[in-house]
């Protein structure tokens, strides 16, 4: 956006307000917290995944407006009511996971397991595609995130000694120990581009396989982050997301989801716990975390580093402008997903949201 004036941003978001206005109780804008604040100010609900996904259901607005990937749109269309619109004003897919399967591959790992003898049970991370929550849906799985996945984790216990959790190990293994599994009790699948790579000995066998996916923001940083933070602010806390590695969390002081890094930097602000506290996560985020508590804390980002924005996730102003200006004069076009995508990945999400206390299972 640096080749755009600032008066003619001023101008797009002074436009935004107004057809925001003008369009009232139909349109209800939803966004991720990883969204600017240029477009933030406009949303009616703002969280992380599991809170805008849970929010679908109660929307009466005709037009939902979700200010996110494009995996957001679609999981959000999976629980929209048939006269509603879900519309993405960036239709992008997000880049932050590295390794995450195909539905292909996820079926053959699937397969292979069970010629092994083992039947998983497959979690399927958020951050998927509609083909991959359906496989998961048809399997008997279900969708989890970041803030959710412990919970997931206890439910798929309750119907299988083995789950498949996909795609992020990090999450996995930090999420595991929590509940107690021990090391040997999980592995990190060694993969081909068919899906489990068969030219390899490993353990098939463990009560969690993870698929060895990866968020590139969370995956950066180092043991030796944390110490030089140490050493450069005294007695600052630093907390971090779960999608860390878990050496990294095993030295923060706290790891997390989004929704806990949010409110550990509110509690250490107001009761604090640290001048300094040091957040790894993305940068949107902590930028907008510091503006919120500087008259009490320092926020900083563990890392500083362009690499550490999820620019994929990123609405510009001018295309939350051009999505209600589409509204407003009727060529606004909602995600689609065929009757079969629906119908087989949607029990993927409700299943989720039953465990979570939050819908009727499917």
């Amino acid at each position: 956006m640096s080749d755009i004036l600032e008066s003619d941003i001023l101008e797009m978001e002074a436009r935004c307000a107004s057809l925001k206005e003008r369009l009232g109780k139909q349109v209800a804008i939803v966004g991720h917290h990883y969204q600017k604040d240029s477009v933030i100010k406009f949303c009616d609900h703002v969280g992380d995944s599991l809170e805008l996904i849970q929010q679908i259901p109660a929307l009466d607005a005709r037009y939902i407006v979700f200010c996110g990937v494009s995996f957001m749109g679609e999981t959000a269309a999976m629980l929209a009511r048939p006269d509603q619109k879900i519309l993405l004003p960036a239709a992008v897919s997000s880049s932050r996971t590295v390794n995450m399967p195909t539905a292909a591959q996820l079926k053959q790992a699937l397969a292979i397991l069970r010629e092994h003898g083992h039947t998983y049970l497959p979690l399927v991370y958020v951050n998927s595609s509609v083909e991959l929550k359906a496989l998961t849906g048809r399997m008997g799985g279900a969708m989890c995130t970041s803030s959710n996945l412990r919970r997931m984790l206890q439910w798929a216990y309750k119907k299988s000694a083995h789950v498949l959790f996909v795609p992020d190990r990090n999450l996995g293994r930090n999420t595991a120990r929590q509940m107690g599994l021990k090391d040997e009790d999980m592995a990190i699948l060694r993969i081909c581009d068919e899906g489990i790579d068969t030219s390899v000995d490993q353990p098939l066998d463990r009560h969690l396989l993870l698929w060895p996916g990866y968020c590139r923001i969370h995956e950066a940083y180092t043991p030796s982050m944390l110490n030089e933070m140490r050493f450069q602010h005294p007695g600052c806390r630093i907390i971090v997301h779960s999608e860390a590695s878990p050496e990294v969390v095993a030295l923060a002081d706290a790891a997390g989801p989004t929704s806990f890094l949010i409110h550990e930097a509110g509690e250490t602000a107001r009761a604090g716990k640290a001048n300094v506290l040091v957040v790894g996560t993305e940068l949107n985020l902590v930028d907008r975390l510091n503006r919120k508590h500087m008259n009490r804390c320092t926020v900083l980002p563990l890392l500083r580093e362009e690499s550490q924005y999820d620019t994929s996730a990123i609405v510009k102003p001018q295309e939350l402008l051009a999505c209600l200006e589409a509204i407003a004069n009727g060529t606004a076009r909602g995600v689609e997903l065929t009757d079969k995508e629906r119908e087989d990945a949607a029990p993927c999400v409700t299943r989720m949201l039953f465990a979570c206390g939050a819908a009727n299972p499917r």
